[in-house]
Parts: C-alpha cells; sequence; structure tokens
C-alpha cells in the first residue's frame, strides 16, 4: 500500500471526482482513518479538497469517547468535520444494524450535500466485501445479493475496495498513525464478526488468497448484473392503477425478470428486497399463473388477473366524517392532506382540485367517505363511484381512505372524478378545494 498506489487507483476509479471536494465518512476506526491520511497525502495529485463526517450511534459505552477522537484527529490534520447523531429507538420489525446502516447513510449524505460535496468516501476494504459475500451466499441471498459492496453506489464511492485491511494497518502503523478499535468487531458471537475471525482466517490458511478470490468473484458478478439489469430496465413496470400485460415480462430469462422485480421493490417501501422464495414465486406467477399473487412484503402484494399484472398495495383504514368551516384546512398531521377555501402547492406529489360557486360559503360542509354501492348520475360521470374510482386508477384497497365533500347532505365535488352541476365555479374565483392523494404518504 502507498499513496502513489492510492492515487492511480482513484483516478482510475473516479475519473470524475478528481479535482473536487470529497466527504470522508470517518468512524475512528483503523479503515477510516487511514482512508482519511490517505485522501490528504493524494490531495496535491487529486485536488480534492477533503472533509469528515462522523455519526455517533451512542450504541456504544465509548461512541462519546470515538466521537472525541474524531475531532481530535481533525484539529490535528486541519480537516473540517461535521457530527451527526443517532438516537431514534429502533423502529419495530427492523434489524439493527439495517436500520442504523440506513440512518446513518442519510445523514452522511445530508452531510454532503450540505457541504457541496462531489462524493461521500466510505473505507470498505477488500476484506469487507469478502465478509459480505459469504454473509450473503449462508443467508441465501441471490446474485444480486452476493454482488456485495459496489465501488460506487449514488453519491457515496469505496476507494479502498481492492485493499487488504492488514495491508492498510501496516500503512498507517508506518506513518505512526493511531485509531480506536471496536471491540465488537472481534466478537464471534456475531455473525459478521465470526466471518471475520473464525471464517476467514481459516479459508486463508487452507486457501491462500481466497479472500481476494472472493472480491474479485464479486467483481465479475457486478458486470453481468449491470448488463442483464439494463435489459430489465426496457421491460415495463406495474404501478398502483396501472397494471402490465404479462407477456410484456413472461418468456423473459430469469435472470432478467429477477432484475426487473427487484427494480419494481426497490420503488417500494419494503423493509428488505425479495428474497429467493418470492423471486421464484413471482417467476410462475409471471410464468403460469400460479400461485395468483405475491406478497412482496408489508403487504405489497403483485397479483396476475387474467393477462395483466397488477401491483396492489396495504389498505388504508376508512375515511373518518369530519365537518368543514371555512377557510379550512388539514395539515400534514391530517388524513389524507385536505383543504377547502385554499390551495395547496403539488410539488412531486399528486394534487387534486376543484374551484366551487361561491354560494357553498353559506352551504354545510363535510368530507365524508363513500357509500356502499353509491351512484353518481352527472353528465360527466354516471354509474358506481367505486367503478368511476377504478377508472382514473384508484386501487380497490384505497377506496375507502377515498373522501368526498358533501354540501348540505349532497355530493358536490369527488376528487379526480369531477364536481356536481350547479357547484362549479370559474377557476381563479369563489373557493377552491383540494386534497392530496392519501397514498403518497405510503411510497417514497
Amino acid at each position: 500500500m502507498n499513496v502513489s498506489g492510492f492515487v492511480s487507483s482513484f483516478r482510475r476509479c473516479f475519473p470524475d471526482l478528481v479535482g473536487r471536494p470529497v466527504l470522508v465518512a470517518l468512524s475512528g476506526g483503523a479503515d477510516s482513518v487511514a482512508l482519511l491520511h490517505l485522501m490528504l497525502a493524494a490531495r496535491a495529485e487529486l485536488g480534492c479538497p477533503v472533509a469528515a463526517a462522523h455519526v455517533n450511534h451512542h450504541a456504544r459505552l465509548e461512541a462519546d469517547d470515538d466521537e472525541l477522537f474524531c475531532r481530535e484527529l481533525c484539529r490535528e490534520l486541519g480537516v473540517e468535520i461535521e457530527v451527526r447523531h443517532l438516537r431514534e429507538a429502533l423502529p419495530v420489525g427492523l434489524s439493527r444494524e439495517a436500520w442504523w446502516r440506513q440512518q446513518r447513510y442519510e445523514r452522511l449524505e445530508a452531510v454532503r450535500r450540505m457541504r457541496a460535496c462531489a462524493a461521500t468516501a466510505t473505507a470498505h476494504t477488500r476484506d469487507d466485501q469478502a465478509e459480505t459475500v459469504l454473509l450473503k451466499l449462508l443467508r441465501g441471498s441471490g446474485p444480486r445479493g452476493v454482488i456485495g459492496i459496489r465501488q460506487r453506489l449514488g453519491a457515496f464511492v469505496r476507494p479502498l475496495l481492492d485493499v487488504g485491511r492488514e495491508e492498510l494497518r501496516s500503512w498507517l502503523e508506518g506513518i505512526g498513525g493511531c485509531w480506536r478499535e471496536d471491540l465488537g468487531n472481534a466478537d464471534p458471537g456475531q455473525p459478521r464478526a465470526w466471518l471475520r475471525v473464525v471464517a476467514l482466517p481459516a479459508l486463508e490458511e487452507r486457501f491462500p488468497g481466497s479472500t481476494r478470490h472472493l472480491a474479485g468473484f464479486t467483481a465479475a458478478l457486478a458486470d453481468d448484473d449491470e448488463a442483464l439489469s439494463h435489459l430489465a430496465a426496457a421491460l415495463p413496470r406495474p404501478e398502483i392503477g396501472r397494471p402490465v400485460a404479462c407477456e410484456a415480462v413472461a418468456g423473459m430469462p430469469a435472470a432478467v425478470q429477477r432484475r426487473w422485480l427487484l427494480a419494481l421493490a426497490a420503488e417500494l417501501p419494503l423493509g428488505e428486497p425479495p428474497d429467493r422464495v418470492q423471486l421464484e414465486a413471482v417467476r410462475e406467477l409471471v410464468e403460469r399463473g400460479v400461485p395468483a399473487a405475491v406478497d412482496l412484503g408489508r403487504r405489497w402484494v403483485l397479483r396476475r388477473r387474467g393477462n395483466r399484472l397488477l401491483l396492489s398495495p396495504p389498505p388504508l383504514a376508512p375515511f373518518a366524517p369530519c365537518p368543514v368551516s371555512l377557510p379550512s384546512r388539514f395539515g400534514p398531521s391530517g388524513y389524507p392532506c385536505m383543504t377547502v377555501g385554499e390551495a395547496i402547492e403539488g410539488g412531486n406529489r399528486v394534487i387534486h382540485e376543484a374551484w366551487l360557486a361561491p354560494r357553498i360559503t353559506a352551504a354545510r360542509l363535510r368530507w365524508r367517505p363513500l357509500q356502499p354501492g353509491e351512484r353518481l348520475d352527472w353528465p360527466q360521470a354516471r354509474g358506481r363511484v367505486n367503478h368511476l374510482l377504478g377508472r382514473i386508477g384508484v386501487p380497490a384497497e384505497w377506496r375507502p381512505a377515498w373522501p368526498v365533500l358533501e354540501a348540505n347532505g349532497t355530493i358536490v365535488w369527488i376528487p379526480g372524478v369531477g364536481t356536481a352541476p350547479g357547484w362549479a365555479g370559474k377557476t381563479g374565483h369563489g373557493i377552491v378545494a383540494t386534497m392530496e392523494e392519501p397514498w403518497r404518504r405510503h411510497v417514497r
């Protein structure tokens, strides 16, 4: 390990980052401390201004000492550091490690944006890669999971992914560097730590170079995955209220179908991506129609109805009636977000809007849910309201949460469907009613 080799590798892997500011994720451990020193030593050749960020999880007795060490190290090196804290309670049903990782990356990304850095560099090594590959294999992950740690994912880069942990520590010791040790990393009671202190050393003794070979295997898999994912990206994916023809996916190689489903799952708020059993069940659903539905997680269900693939979301609780006093607004804690008498900004949300006749100010207004079998006989909307909502893409699972605006006991507006005859106003005049689609709180 040497600085010139690091510079060459960085230029080869991340040519677009040369000359641009980089944020280093600094935990205080040997790997991240070595990365910080290397980025500083290479600063003249790479032209990359360097800053650091530390996330204090408050999960270990030594956490505050780790933070203090990182602050002091950055002071000595003349590096600006941002510290963020993670004190939120662990949500029910999530693994601690997965949730910590998600929260840590969110905080690092926030710091990167605040400091206008081009990327955040993390200190994952070749050993980390080998551990990840083995852990994924032993837990039954498919090819995409076994790829392990990506050298680049979004704004996160891993400049040390081809460097061994011991090689890094030897270099750090050679320059007189010091670091913090997390004793939990050597606890064989933890799956990853067991691989680190027991399994991989045994493999290296029996099969020299096995760590390097495992890491190289993932690089080849990553190339294959990129090509297959490109093919999968061309396939249509079902959206809420918008099914796709089954034939568009059926007949594609299993590897492409898997990546198609993983891309769909990545757009949903699932706890974990679909596992091998779910992937195979979806393939059977697409090819044979049995089973007729597969739960992807958290009650997001992929269904086959005839020759169509539908995405069914988790059901929403029925909407509760509530009176309206003009002007009124249901704030962010309201459900769904809706107003009468003032407009709301759409942004990335879907907002339904209707201008109502001024005479509505004298009416008794309330939001209420749909009634079973309710029908309309308006010029622009005739038939059962449930069917009319289906035509505009409102899934059956969410129609109970779809409110209607009533004046003096008569429906005057159904968001997305229309306004009752005689109650429509002129755009920009009178009273405006708006509603945010309720499911926007349930998807990313």
